[in-house]
């Protein structure tokens, strides 16, 4: 197994979990304040799921760059759609990641932050 793929896991599931974290401690933070309170806690889980789709969807990649029959990703996927995950993002993440070199001039953010999971390991 390529070592970016744990450190890509790694990264974003201690992402995923500050996020969550944070929604947690809102209660105490803001309980008092339903207001701030439900737009903090919808803030933090939104950014939970966003970088749990960015993973998903960055493995998905992967896994159809490694012409894993399509079957058998949308079964790993539980989804008939695996474009639904594997976005513009999840693609320019996973070329960071493998040292794929960005057809734009700009490097676009998350090709850079896949170079860096896979530099620095996490």
């Amino acid at each position: 197994m390529p070592p970016e793929l744990p450190a890509l896991v790694a990264h974003h599931c201690r992402r995923i979990n500050a996020y969550l974290a944070r929604a947690q401690h809102l209660q105490i933070l803001h309980g008092d304040d339903m207001r701030q309170w439900q737009r903090l806690v919808l803030y933090a889980l939104t950014d939970a799921l966003a970088h749990n789709h960015l993973l998903v969807g960055t493995l998905a990649a992967y896994l159809q760059r490694q012409d894993l029959p399509p079957d058998l990703l949308r079964r790993y996927l539980q989804s008939p759609d695996p474009d639904r995950y594997i976005t513009r993002e999840a693609v320019e993440h996973l070329d960071g990641l493998t040292g794929a070199v960005p057809e734009e001039a700009a490097e676009p953010v998350w090709t850079a932050i896949g170079r860096r999971i896979a530099r620095d390991g996490s």
